[in-house]
């Protein structure tokens, strides 16, 4: 009879992630003999697509030395060996990994090594095979002890062995999920890996801030008091952009640390001291500089007074700027005063001066 054994991956992370649903029908071991009995059949339900493979290498894998090693223990008594995918009430192995065409799956009491008469014990493993399902190649084993003296023989065979003790011996309903969640029974870090999306609204750190969230109007949120990301379809100045919820956004955090930009930098007009400068502000300065120039150019410097006008243009910035000169003969004291416009930088600038002859 063909054993079925579905997959289904739901991953909580404020939604649910999007996973295919796939169904295993392993060997008929019941048929062994006839052909195509070792044959395994992957079927991905969601895309309705197939993979028609072979579990040949799970029959064919060399385990003399476990073999050897279980008769030399008992002093040269015969074991039989039995390898078999038919997991006990369970309907087939259980999955842990299907990636291309290479599955991982858990087949418990996968070997069993059973003396030919006496008083021997017998060594029973589950074992979690990654299989090649396109070729039958088996690409890596673990044994599954549950005994020191399991553990041992499988050592001392050369094979990945992990010893699962316990002292429950259980044999009724059981149950299979995956959980992403550090429990009492998780070693390591857990990986998540796909090719495919990860539908979700926000990823959370344990505490529950949140690391990474979408907010109703579109904008990406990085961290809980966030760096926003908002590409031109939500922004408001239809570019994409990228700023902080909390007005500051800071790039490097020490001096060492360099900003290169490739191609242009805009900035608005500064309107404070420590605001930088764009190329329209400096050329209105130059422009209102010029026009300064032009009040005192053309003073006559004997002239008790003099009033001017001067004009300035830098790459279509324009200023103008109004001025008095003058020379009081009676002190020898000689004065100006100027002030000037810019129509870009929207501002009066003011400069007076007193000068006199020594000589």
């Amino acid at each position: 009879m063909k054993k079925i054994f579905s997959i289904a991956l739901a991953l909580s992370v404020g939604t649910q992630l999007n996973a295919d649903i796939y169904k295993v029908f392993w060997p008929e071991e019941n048929m062994q003999g006839s052909a195509g009995w070792d044959a395994v059949k992957i079927v991905n339900v969601s895309s309705n697509t197939i993979l028609d493979g072979s579990m040949a290498g799970v029959y064919t894998q060399d385990l003399t030395s476990l073999q050897t090693g279980a008769s030399t223990a008992a002093g040269g008594a015969v074991y039989q060996m039995v390898r078999s995918l038919d997991a006990i009430g369970n309907g087939g192995p259980t999955v842990i990994d299907f990636s291309g065409s290479n599955i991982t799956f858990r087949a418990e009491q996968g070997i069993t090594l059973n003396p030919q008469g006496g008083a021997n014990p017998s060594y029973t493993y589950d074992v979690v095979y990654k299989v090649n399902a396109a070729t039958g190649e088996v690409l890596e084993t673990k044994l599954v002890a549950s005994s020191t003296a399991e553990q041992v023989l499988a050592d001392a065979a050369g094979f990945s062995v992990d010893l699962e003790e316990s002292t429950l011996n259980r044999s009724g309903a059981s149950t299979t999920f995956q959980s992403y969640a550090s429990n009492v029974t998780t070693e390591g870090t857990v990986n998540i890996v796909t090719k495919g999306g990860l539908v979700t609204e926000q990823l959370s750190n344990a505490d529950g801030s949140s690391l990474l969230r979408k907010e109703d109007d579109g904008t990406m949120h990085i961290g809980q008091n966030s760096i926003v990301l908002a590409d031109e379809l939500v922004s408001t100045s239809g570019n994409d952009e990228i700023y902080s919820s909390s007005g500051v956004l800071q790039l490097g955090n020490n001096d060492s640390h360099r900003t290169v930009i490739k191609g242009t930098l805009e900035i608005p007009k500064p309107t404070q001291g420590n605001h930088a400068a764009n190329k329209s502000y400096v050329d209105g300065v130059g422009a209102m500089m010029m026009a300064a120039a032009q009040v005192n150019y053309n003073s006559d410097p004997s002239s008790a007074i003099n009033l001017g006008f001067g004009l300035g243009s830098m790459d279509g910035e324009n200023a103008f700027a109004f001025g008095v000169t003058g020379n009081n003969q009676n002190s020898g004291a000689r004065y100006s005063a100027t002030i000037t416009y810019g129509d870009y930088t929207d501002q009066v600038a003011f400069g007076a001066g007193v000068s006199w002859s020594l000589k």
